[in-house]
């Protein structure tokens, strides 16, 4: 949406201390650890833009607090795999050999918002070392959530999704829907753990050398299947939604959804 229709469309501009209230409404806690997943464009005319909603979560978790983004860059990957969008097979070892290496301070997110480009480069941040589905993190938990981030289980109980869990974060959707809710491919892990897996590689820094590193991963539904999941913890009472901005948050435990996940794959629903 272009910032001149949300302008107009607008009943008053957003801010931070606005968002920090409406996070609270909606059930966010101090201390909390908050995985979260953004459209910047879905709360209206936001007075500072990403660097709002930013401060907005950091207020409402408080300094003991720890948030959580997904801080993916899918273009640091294999381009035969590549199909949004896909390139000639004869440019793909070009590609593998002139791909900058990944590094967790400089490589950008892809099609992850502004908010999660932002929240990457904030001072004090940590990313998770997986070059396609890193994780950012800034509180004092940031350095366990993404120190361990294995590279042929980018969203499974070797990844930042498995700490979360276990630290029974909470997941925190402004603006979109769950097939946006990465905590759901942990889920997908546990229903599937045999799923068939793809060749993948990367460049990667070893031993201060830039290398084309090759590995494996499982293949991964499409998120829209998690569309019934998100309906039915809303159903259900697992999840919250309240006015965020001028749009909606959701908020959920990471352990019930992926708990209630597991449960309606495995019933056959």
């Amino acid at each position: 949406m272009a910032e001149a229709e949300q302008i107009a469309r607008g009943v008053r501009p957003i801010t931070a201390d606005s968002l920090t209230r409406d996070l609270l409404s909606l059930g966010i806690q101090p201390r909390d650890v908050l995985l979260v997943h953004t459209s910047l464009s879905s709360l209206g005319w936001v007075n500072g833009g990403p660097l709002a909603v930013i401060e907005a979560l950091l207020r409402a978790v408080g300094p003991e607090g720890t948030i959580v983004m997904p801080a993916q860059s899918a273009n640091l990957s294999d381009p035969a795999n590549w199909g949004a969008p896909p390139v000639p097979a004869s440019w793909h070892q070009t590609i593998r050999e002139t791909m900058p290496a990944y590094d967790p301070g400089t490589t950008p997110t892809r099609d992850m918002g502004r908010v999660a480009e932002l929240f990457r480069t904030w001072p004090g941040a940590l990313r998770s070392d997986h070059p396609s589905a890193s994780f950012a993190a800034l509180g004092p938990l940031a350095g366990q959530v993404v120190g361990r981030h294995e590279l042929a289980d980018p969203l499974g109980e070797g990844s930042p999704l498995g700490v979360l869990y276990r630290l029974e974060a909470k997941l925190l959707l402004i603006g979109v829907d769950f097939d946006r809710c990465t905590a759901l491919h942990l889920a997908e892990r546990r229903v599937w753990p045999d799923r068939p897996r793809i060749a993948e590689g990367a460049p990667l820094m070893r031993d201060g050398q830039r290398q084309w590193v090759t590995f494996d991963i499982p293949k991964v539904m499409d998120s829209d299947a998690f569309l019934p999941i998100g309906a039915s913890a809303l159903r259900s009472g697992l999840a919250t939604a309240g006015a965020l901005g001028e749009g909606r948050g959701i908020l959920i435990g990471m352990q019930p959804i992926v708990d209630h996940a597991v449960e309606f794959w495995t019933s056959g629903r």
